[in-house]
């Protein structure tokens, strides 16, 4: 029996191991070593992509963002009609020359509009009958610019810090009386567009009291516009939000077709009218018309005779046009043709007083 025992534990077969021989052990730790430092080194040496964004950023599909994928022209020529108004009242109320330049429309959130508006004088304006409010921002240089000038100064003023305080009750009556004027010019800009009428609510100093968007992250248009008298310049700003607009977006995005037009149609068409009339052309009369060879022309001598029948309804041309049938014969002594019927409608249309191309 004890032999048997020893027969099976005997380690001098060399075709046996020790599990727990230490050779097996220390190759065993040296290989998941290996393997663990392969594995770090290979973390250590990836990098990301170069060409890759890694930086995940959240979007929210129920908030729209400035992304307006159609250009409104008819909106950019309102502005450049604003401009133009505008500026003639400014130059009204400061007697001085003043010019105003304009920008592109630029989408943004009314978050990022606030940001660029902090210490502006912020008038919000109705647009009626468009739902919602709009603002009419002033930079406060704007406003220095216009009292300096207005109690004759030369705008040196404007470096006057702003911050922290409120306008006077002189500067706001004066930012009152440059509203109305450019809330009058604003309206009159709209008028080949969509007839809308300006209406004046209240001013904010802080654009978070305004709530013309129901979130800050609301799509709001922003026209910007540069004002330059002498050489002092300063900013002011229209904000709309584009919800404001968004119902009468397809008449924004054609260009508007001039009312105005039409009267000057109806002008030069007048003044065509009237000047065909009297002009002077010359009636020709065909009263016959005979086929021949040129043989039988080259034959002909002086005194002979050509027969031809007498038409009983003759053609009157100008320049080669049929205007219309009259029959041959005479009257008072002399050759007359009665007219029949008129085969041109342009004449028709003269003798209405109409004339269409």
């Amino acid at each position: 029996m004890s032999d048997k025992l020893q027969s099976n534990t005997d380690t001098s077969d060399p075709l046996v191991k020790d599990p727990l021989d230490a050779s097996v052990i220390d190759t065993d730790i040296e290989i998941d070593t290996k393997s663990t430092n392969n594995t770090e080194e290979a973390e250590q040496s990836y990098q990301p992509p170069l060409n890759k964004r890694t930086e995940v950023k959240p979007y929210d599909i129920s908030v729209k963002h400035s992304f307006i994928p159609e250009r409104l022209t008819a909106l950019e020529i309102i502005n450049e009609r604003f401009a133009r108004q505008f500026r003639i009242g400014l130059f009204n109320l400061l007697r001085h020359n003043t010019d105003i330049i304009t920008s592109v429309i630029e989408p943004k959130t009314f978050k990022e509009f606030s940001q660029t508006s902090i210490n502006n004088h912020l008038n919000l304006v109705h647009l009626n009958p468009l739902r919602g409010s709009c603002l009419f921002s002033f930079s406060p240089e704007l406003i220095f610019i216009v009292v300096d000038t207005l109690f004759g100064g030369d705008g040196h003023t404007i470096n006057v810090g702003s911050e922290g305080r409120e306008f006077t009750h002189t500067e706001q009556e004066i930012i009152r009386r440059v509203l109305n004027i450019a809330l009058h010019a604003y309206q009159n800009s709209w008028n080949d567009v969509y007839s809308i009428e300006t209406e004046y609510v209240r001013s904010e100093v802080e654009s978070k009291f305004t709530n013309i968007t129901s979130s800050p992250d609301d799509v709001v248009l922003v026209s910007s516009f540069t004002v330059e008298v002498g050489n002092l310049k300063a900013n002011f700003s229209i904000c709309i939000p584009y919800t404001m607009v968004e119902p009468i977006k397809e008449l924004l995005i054609k260009p508007p077709i001039e009312a105005q037009s039409y009267k000057d149609d109806n002008v030069w068409i007048s003044s065509l009218t009237s000047g065909i009339k009297q002009s002077t052309v010359e009636l020709v009369a065909n009263f016959a018309d005979i086929q021949t060879t040129v043989a039988k022309l080259l034959a002909l001598k002086v005194n002979d005779i050509l027969d031809i029948e007498k038409p009983t309804s003759i053609d009157v041309t100008i320049g080669g046009v049929p205007v219309l049938k009259g029959r041959y014969g005479s009257m008072n002594k002399q050759y007359a043709i009665q007219v029949e019927q008129i085969s041109s409608p342009v004449l028709e249309q003269l003798n209405e007083g109409e004339f269409n191309q």
